[in-house]
């Protein structure tokens, strides 16, 4: 509800309540004062109500938001996983998980890809400042979102993320996501998934569309 509503819903409960008063004032066994008495009872069920009314579509309302959300940001993550592993292009939260399972430190991490992943923290954070009541609306999407923003500080030290942290990251906020939105949370084998390739050029076809593959 916004400040407007609450205006509106304060003011005339507070007229209702004058109203009561009055005729309690004048006396309730007056023609008058059952009639305030009346107005005011009246006025106040029906300020309550559409107040109640309101908050549940308010609340449904955040709730649809948030959700979306939720799976924007976790398509998101599986894109850029795709990219930085490989894997089947449509991917379930834990073939997602078994593939971020599966990542050393030797795997490369060049700078588009760390981008992705940059651009994931940045969003993450963004959607914590600028749209808390959508994001608490759905439960276990903040938890995901905190996980996820601590990749917007890839490129703030003065060594690079190791690879193996990054995927630490995006696993625990894959979890937290998949949880919130009802899908798998266990991790699929990595060496069941197929087409799992981490090597520079796979990666650079894979994000720009590049190569003899895409031709």
């Amino acid at each position: 509800m916004n400040v407007l509503r609450i205006a509106l819903v304060g003011g005339f409960l507070s007229i209702s309540a004058v109203m009561l008063w009055v005729s309690f004032f004048l006396g309730v066994e007056t023609s008058t004062g059952t009639l305030l008495v009346n107005l005011g009872t009246e006025i106040m069920g029906i300020v309550i109500t559409v107040a109640v009314v309101e908050w549940f579509f308010e609340r449904r309302r955040l709730q649809t938001r948030g959700r979306q959300l939720a799976w924007d940001v976790l398509h998101a993550v599986e894109h850029a996983v795709w990219v930085w592993q490989g894997g089947p292009r449509e991917m379930d939260t834990d073939e997602v998980r078994g593939i971020l399972n599966a990542v050393g430190d030797d795997d490369p991490l060049p700078d588009f890809t760390e981008g992705l992943f940059l651009n994931i923290g940045t969003r993450a954070r963004r959607l914590l400042n600028n749209d808390p009541d959508a994001v608490a609306a759905m439960p276990g999407f903040m938890n995901g979102l905190e996980q996820l923003a601590r990749l917007s500080a890839i490129r703030d030290g003065r060594e690079p993320m190791r690879p193996r942290k990054v995927a630490d990251i995006l696993d625990e906020g894959t979890s937290e996501l998949a949880r919130a939105l009802g899908q798998p949370t266990e991790r699929h084998l990595a060496s069941l998934i197929r087409y799992r390739d981490p090597g520079v050029g796979s990666q650079d076809r894979r994000h720009y569309g590049s190569g003899p593959f895409y031709r």
